[in-house]
């Protein structure tokens, strides 16, 4: 389990690296490289996934944990960053249903997504 556990940490720093790369590329319309910070988040994430593959609960429970693990670990990055490097890593505020301009809605629907898709098509052959 613990050859899963960094297997699983370090391809979700390198798929979550991918993601946000392309995500800030475009919107910025040129290269943009993410933070450190933001890459580490993904990380956290994989291996929370690896915890939640191995647990015996229900698929309802697991499809819980997998929305809301991604994002509870997306606002104490954020929220922590801010607090301390009074720098944000995000700005959620001009979404509809954010919280604390931290995290919103609809990126954590598509995290959700994400996350389910890693959990259930990458994860296993990891």
């Amino acid at each position: 389990m613990f050859l899963k556990i960094i297997l699983n940490f370090f391809v979700s720093l390198l798929v979550g690296f991918i993601f946000e790369f392309i995500y800030r590329s475009l919107e910025a319309k040129k290269l943009v490289k993410p933070r450190f910070i933001n890459i580490q988040m993904y990380g956290l994430v994989g291996i929370f996934l690896v915890f939640i593959y191995f647990l015996d609960i229900s698929l309802i429970l697991k499809l819980i944990l997998i929305f809301v693990v991604p994002v509870f670990i997306e606002f104490i990055t954020g929220y922590l960053y801010f607090k301390i490097k009074k720098i944000r890593l995000w700005d959620y505020s001009k979404e509809e249903f954010n919280f604390m301009g931290t995290v919103c809605l609809r990126f954590s629907l598509v995290w959700f997504i994400v996350s389910a898709i890693y959990y259930y098509i990458f994860l296993p052959k990891i």
